[in-house]
């Protein structure tokens, strides 16, 4: 079996597209957005940005399969935080 190894510049391209032309950009930007402060759990997260919950759940899942979350497992509770690379991608998108 052989893996194809993608460079950080790839898979940040591929973030980067996934967060402004891809279909569901905004929603995923808005996630990560909610993420900026402090980690949080699904629920929480599709509160604030008002999706449902199943929904955001599969957000999370394209995001994490992009490095820009990770998830943590506190107790019976998942919970999601932003990455350095989730980070400099919305820095990326808002640069001051």
């Amino acid at each position: 079996m052989h893996l194809i190894q993608t460079s950080k510049t790839d898979r940040s391209e591929s973030l980067q597209l996934l967060l402004t032309l891809s279909r569901g950009a905004k929603s995923r930007r808005n996630i990560l957005k909610a993420l900026i402060h402090e980690p949080k759990n699904c629920n929480r997260i599709a509160k604030e940005v008002k999706l449902d919950w199943w929904t955001v759940q599969k957000h999370l899942q394209i995001l994490m399969s992009e490095n820009a979350i990770r998830n943590l497992t506190v107790g019976r509770r998942k919970i999601y935080k932003l990455t350095i690379e989730g980070r400099n991608a919305l820095k990326a998108l808002h640069p001051k």
